[in-house]
């Protein structure tokens, strides 16, 4: 037994020399910017990411990465996924990113991509250019096409124009559609004009109309004329009606009296109409019922005044419902009165319904 004993503790201590000797050589082999993350899990095994100098090894051996992205896709629970998942982001230093990028992008799947998206984000915030550089020389897929909207998004935002002359000088494929499409959908809070004339550069269809359509409502809340002016030159019938509702709902916070007197008289009645006429006495609503529904009252009878009307007093409702009610019983019999009180009840339910859930 005494044997066994003095036997387990010289094995004891050549496993302790053996660790400070690995542990030795791993520092030693270090260059200053490379470090051993360990990322720390709650009921979960600890996945360490092993970061080393880029002339001996990649930074993030795939095995590793393989094995962080198995301990996410294991966790069940979707806020503690996404916890996950930023955790081990955070856990790569900045001068892991690049070849820990490089790793990733051979991965498919969920957590994978998520991961990828979030260091190709953090790069272009610290170095826009470097980013584009890198993502600009992957083979067209999956992570290019991921990693090119992210970095035409960050880059935008912070150097429209840079950001702009990168996407351009890209070669003309999906991507590059993509990146121009992001490109322009964040020039658009701030310069919707350039964004419109990013549109140009897109082919015709769905997802350019709704970036002009978006733009439009931009350029409205702060040139109202303007954008009403740019919208009336379109020659097709019906994206210029969908512009001119877009000028009306984007112009509805500054001035909702003058938007719902432009639909009224500049959109043909149907859908496009109804949806914006609810649009915009949904914002009124919020200021002043009464002058959204003085509004409505006056509108034409038809739809339109129907979807308006039920968009209010379902607001009004659960603002103030007394008041709803008073506006209601004051009306005439008639069409605007029934649709009053039934989205008035139907309001009234759901509330109920609402308080009385446990």
């Amino acid at each position: 037994m005494k044997k066994m004993l003095v036997a387990g503790l010289v094995a004891l201590a050549l496993l302790v020399v053996a660790l400070r000797h690995a542990a030795s050589n791993a520092t030693r082999s270090r260059n200053g910017a490379s470090a051993t993350v360990a990322l720390q899990q709650t009921s979960k095994p600890i996945h360490v990411l092993q970061a080393a100098s880029q002339e001996t090894e990649p930074v993030q051996k795939d095995e590793s990465i393989v094995a962080s992205l198995a301990a996410i896709d294991a966790e069940t629970d979707p806020d503690a996924r996404i916890e996950l998942i930023e955790r081990t982001a955070e856990s790569i230093t900045d001068a892991s990113l690049r070849t820990t990028l490089e790793s990733l992008v051979p991965l498919e799947g969920d957590s994978a991509s998520e991961l990828r998206q979030l260091l190709v984000r953090r790069w272009a915030e610290s170095d826009s250019p470097a980013a584009a550089a890198w993502v600009a020389q992957l083979s067209e897929g999956t992570a290019r096409h991921d990693a090119m909207q992210q970095v035409a998004i960050v880059w935008a935002n912070a150097d429209l124009a840079a950001a702009v002359g990168w996407v351009r000088e890209l070669p003309d494929d999906d991507s590059k559609q993509e990146a121009l499409f992001n490109a322009a959908y964040e020039a658009a809070r701030t310069e919707p004009l350039k964004a419109i004339e990013l549109a140009r550069a897109l082919p015709a269809g769905r997802q350019r109309d709704d970036l002009v359509v978006h733009a439009l409502s931009q350029w409205a809340t702060s040139d109202f004329a303007a954008a009403a002016d740019w919208a009336a030159q379109v020659t097709d019938v019906n994206l210029r009606q969908q512009l001119m509702a877009a000028v009306a709902v984007g112009s509805a916070e500054q001035n909702a009296t003058k938007a719902a007197t432009f639909i009224a008289g500049s959109l043909e009645p149907g859908a496009v109409q109804d949806g914006a006429a609810v649009a915009i006495v949904n914002r009124w609503a919020q200021r002043s019922p009464h002058e959204a529904a003085l509004w409505v009252s006056r509108f034409p009878e038809g739809p339109s005044r129907n979807a308006a009307e039920q968009g209010l007093v379902t607001l009004w409702t659960a603002q103030d419902a007394t008041a709803a009610a008073n506006w209601l019983n004051e009306l005439p019999a008639g069409t605007l009165r029934d649709v009053g009180m039934a989205a008035y009840t139907q309001a009234l339910t759901r509330e109920t319904e609402t308080q009385s859930d446990p």
